[in-house]
């Protein structure tokens, strides 16, 4: 029992002295998912923000003044001005340059007061495009209002109104078929992608330094007269080619599992939509992006004693990518901003997105491909400089 003891005590003694188990036994367990979840509720809550303050254009026809009064508490809009017939409308609908067109046939609440048989009744025609997520938000919210509205109607005139329905609403949905399946698409696909580019990376990358350091064979390399840069960027560049290797196979499975996973049947999801170009877009994503995560795995390697180590430092910044990914995958749409893009991680994310909902810029993507890579080599050069310091070397 005294022997139990004192182990126990030098145990305890052996992980409270070492700085480094402190770090990533305690500290960064807990730290990470304070600041995981906090970045979640944040995102989380800035899309709802921004989705209750979007100033919607509507054009109405029609539209009884009771009704516009209570669409205004529940959707910012502006009314779209001037004098449109319907098939432009359409058309505007469908380019998403309107989020919603309502035609109220004229003099509705006098026709819905005069109403009492099955003819000659009020007509109203509704034009979204559930495809793109503003117009589809703007259509939930009206209907809404329409429901209250019609409800008021039905207590107000009747005690029996189970059968009984003042107007005729009639929506047309000017969906795009080809932009759904992108949608359908580009909410799994970036999330499943980066966290597999990370898993293929964590995989490899630990075992490659820091294995070689806890088994005492990174020494005998060193001693060699091969240059240390040159270690350096042969094990970045195995690691990542076989990274990448890794991804593709997962991009593959995730392709052919595509249909069970989002109830399509036994039908594939039409990747033919996409041309030559996107695809080389998405592969240069996912080659920068992969250097970059295969860097930044080599740095925490190479500083990290053993592999378990590395495994927990690496563990936060895998949990912010999954974040990030999960939080891309709640049906946002790609942001724009230029700023956006000078962030790693978030930045091939947003990127993928764009390219398969094909709404991606040119100049975006080219800065997403080249902060990836000044990123890269800011960390190849920080690995050289670690690889030149005996201390982390040679630390067991």
């Amino acid at each position: 029992m005294r022997n139990m003891w004192v182990i126990f005590k030098k145990e305890l003694f052996r992980v409270l002295t070492d700085k480094r188990l402190v770090l990533t036994v305690f500290i960064l367990p807990g730290l990470s998912i304070f600041l995981i979840y906090s970045i979640m509720g944040e995102v989380i809550g800035s899309q709802f923000e921004e989705d209750r303050v979007y100033d919607h254009a509507i054009y109405a026809e029609n539209m009884p003044e009771s009704l516009e009064a209570s669409l205004e508490e529940v959707l910012t809009f502006h009314a779209i001005e001037g004098d449109y017939d319907r098939e432009t409308l359409e058309n505007m609908v469908r380019e998403e340059e309107l989020e919603l067109a309502l035609f109220f046939e004229e003099d509705f609440e006098d026709k819905i007061e005069a109403y009492q048989t099955g003819t000659d009744i009020p007509q109203l025609v509704v034009y979204y495009n559930q495809g793109h997520q503003h117009s589809s938000t703007a259509h939930n919210r009206f209907m809404q209002v329409m429901n209250v509205y019609h409800e008021s109607i039905i207590r107000d005139r009747l005690e029996d109104p189970d059968d009984y329905h003042p107007y005729q609403l009639s929506s047309e949905n000017f969906m795009d078929e080809r932009t759904v399946a992108a949608r359908g698409i580009a909410m799994l696909m970036p999330m499943l992608v980066i966290i597999f580019l990370f898993v293929g990376a964590m995989s490899i990358g630990p075992d490659a330094i820091a294995g070689e350091k806890e088994r005492g064979t990174i020494a005998t390399l060193l001693v060699t007269p091969t240059r240390r840069r040159d270690i350096a960027l042969g094990k970045v560049s195995s690691i990542a080619v076989l990274s990448l290797m890794s991804a593709l196979s997962s991009f593959a499975g995730i392709l052919l599992s595509l249909p069970r996973l989002m109830q399509f049947g036994d039908e594939m999801p039409d990747i033919g939509i996409y041309r030559l170009v996107d695809f080389f877009a998405i592969f240069a994503v996912l080659l920068t992006t992969v250097v970059f995560i295969v860097s930044l795995i080599a740095i925490i390697s190479t500083y990290a004693k053993t592999i378990k180590e590395a495994n927990m430092l690496i563990m936060p910044f895998y949990f912010v990518a999954m974040i990030v990914g999960i939080l891309n995958s709640f049906g946002a749409e790609p942001n724009h901003s230029l700023w956006v893009h000078f962030f790693p991680i978030y930045a091939p994310i947003n990127a993928l997105s764009g390219i398969l909902m094909f709404e991606y810029s040119p100049v975006n993507l080219v800065i997403t491909l080249l902060m990836n890579l000044v990123y890269s080599a800011i960390f190849v050069y920080i690995l050289n400089k670690m690889f030149d310091n005996e201390k982390v070397m040679f630390t067991r």
